[in-house]
């Protein structure tokens, strides 16, 4: 869990999404702008104030006395502009912006509880695989010890006429089939150890020898207790009623675009080595926009964030119904797993018992080979179904535990 890429990346989106949640928070402050522009004029300005524009006054006249232009050279011009605004009105929109931002979050948050569950679900079953592999791997060694000695055994009776040089060509041709398939698994193991070291996030040529598992421990679950337990913990329900308050919220995000928007701003002019403006202007004020008539487009986002509203809610009784269902499976696996244990168990014992009477007759020559040969398929076959059963009782309880949302 703590190498794993796929769950590193998963935080990764968990964090990101916080980024996101802190950068929208930033709209609740002030908004800062400043722009400064630097121009050079190529041609004249000329400004003509005709007689009297500012005022005719008794005891001086008008001013000016007459129409008078003024012109201005060529030269380079600086202008200033710096704002602060404050929005008011649209503060419960953008409340409404931060909490959508938080259910994403949540949302990454769940995502990276079920990636993390079903890693340590993947590289349980993995590690069980490697297990049968090595069980398999061990049935085959010792049959192969098995059949030598008993290639000897025929040998040594083919010389003195108790048997047939088709019984020796019999025995040597099932050791080296056997000695393949022990090549295949061994193979096999290797690719299935690779693929263990894959997602423990480490270089998948690292050597490694797994512990074999205990035998099969009494495990006892109420239904009721289990499908409660995996309402209140798997991710998938957890997910499904953050999409529906996330889609709740987005209906809210759409009306408040009714509310026009109101503002406080304050702003700065500065006009340098501009002849006939002031070189500073300062001002602020309350600004408002309010889009009267939109066409209908509004109602129909929000009918359309409405719809999404009902998906979610079917989306969550599905996921309710599919935990439910998941979880009576699981049980019902684990208890299949666990008689079918004792069944091949009996099994086994009788095999073994049955090729150690076979092998005593064949030795005072009360049997044929091909009796030998049958009853040490059967014991081989038995030991494999006991262990084969003894690890999917284990890789049944991996999958109730993440059935049940446990990591």
């Amino acid at each position: 869990l703590s190498q794993n890429p796929g769950v590193n990346n998963a935080f990764l989106d968990v964090e990101k999404a916080g980024d996101e949640v802190s950068a929208t928070r930033t709209k609740l402050l002030p908004e800062l702008n400043i722009s400064v522009i630097q121009r050079y004029n190529f041609t004249d300005s000329e400004f003509t104030f005709n007689e009297g524009v500012f005022g005719d006054f008794p005891t001086i006249g008008p001013i000016p006395s007459k129409n008078t232009t003024i012109s201005t050279s060529p030269t380079f011009t600086t202008y200033i502009t710096a704002s602060a605004t404050q929005p008011i009105s649209q503060l419960y929109e953008i409340f409404l912006l931060i909490k959508q931002r938080e259910i994403e979050k949540a949302i990454f948050s769940q995502n990276l509880r079920s990636k993390r569950q079903d890693i340590s679900d993947r590289v349980k079953k993995q590690y069980y695989n490697i297990l049968k592999s090595q069980s398999s791997l061990k049935a085959k060694e010792e049959k192969i010890i098995f059949l030598k000695e008993l290639e000897v055994l025929v040998d040594r009776y083919v010389q003195t006429g108790r048997a047939l040089e088709t019984d020796s060509l019999d025995v040597k041709a099932r050791l080296g089939r056997v000695e393949y398939e022990a090549f295949v698994i061994e193979n096999t193991l290797a690719t299935e150890k690779e693929r263990l070291n894959k997602l423990l996030g480490r270089d998948i040529d690292i050597p490694f020898e797994v512990a074999p598992v205990a035998g099969p421990s009494p495990y006892i679950i109420d239904v009721n207790v289990a499908e409660e337990e995996a309402i209140e913990q798997r991710p998938e329900i957890e997910e499904a009623r953050l999409k529906l308050e996330f889609a709740e919220n987005e209906v809210r995000i759409e009306k408040s675009k009714y509310i026009p928007e109101i503002g406080v701003q304050f702003s700065y002019i500065g006009n340098l080595n501009i002849e006939l403006l002031p070189e500073n202007i300062a001002s602020v004020g309350i600004f408002a926009k309010w889009d009267i008539f939109d066409w209908g487009r509004k109602q129909d986002k929000i009918a359309s964030k409405r719809k999404s509203i009902i998906k979610a809610e079917n989306n969550l009784r599905e996921a309710r119904s599919n935990v439910l269902i998941d979880v009576n499976e699981q049980i019902r696996n684990l208890e299949e797993a666990t008689m079918l244990i004792g069944v091949t168990k009996l099994d086994q014992n009788a095999a073994g018992e049955n090729l150690r009477v076979v092998m005593n007759k064949y030795e005072v020559d009360a049997t044929l080979l091909q009796d030998v040969l049958e009853a040490e398929s059967r014991l081989e076959d038995a030991n494999s179904k006991y262990q084969k059963a003894v690890l999917d009782y284990w890789t049944a309880r991996a999958e109730l535990e993440k059935a049940l949302g446990e990591q």
